[in-house]
């Protein structure tokens, strides 16, 4: 069941200097009582999204605006074809490990759309 499904603007500040601002669709499915899973889509603005310190900035923002537990949360980014640099859709995991209220020791794997939608247990091709 899809919980939120929206256009996501956030700031986040700069490890060094400045604010990332950022904008994704945002899109929050609990597929079971115990699990959550966010899908944060590129909406074509190429700053921060690779970068793991702007993306733990991120799990921890939306971890807390959204109060969703971050015990069960799956984490999945989504590529589309406008995202320059990829020819098809491309889905990665995010996982991370809870440590003091924030997202650490991050880590990607590329997972195929099937994958995805087997964990928001939606077709995402219509939603």
């Amino acid at each position: 069941m899809k919980i939120i499904d929206q256009v996501y603007h956030c700031q986040l500040p700069g490890q060094v200097f400045g604010v990332w601002r950022l904008q994704g669709h945002l899109r929050i499915f609990q597929p079971h009582p115990e699990v959550q899973t966010v899908i944060i889509t590129d909406m074509g603005f190429k700053l921060g999204w690779s970068i793991p310190y702007v993306v733990d900035k991120l799990i921890d923002k939306i971890v807390s605006e959204f109060q969703l537990d971050p015990a069960s949360v799956i984490w999945i980014e989504h590529y589309t074809t406008e995202f320059k640099q990829f020819t098809h859709p491309e889905f990665r995991q995010v996982t991370f490990e809870w440590h003091q209220g924030h997202a650490t020791h991050l880590q990607w794997r590329t997972i195929s759309p099937l994958t995805a939608q087997s964990l928001v247990s939606e077709d995402l091709l219509s939603v």
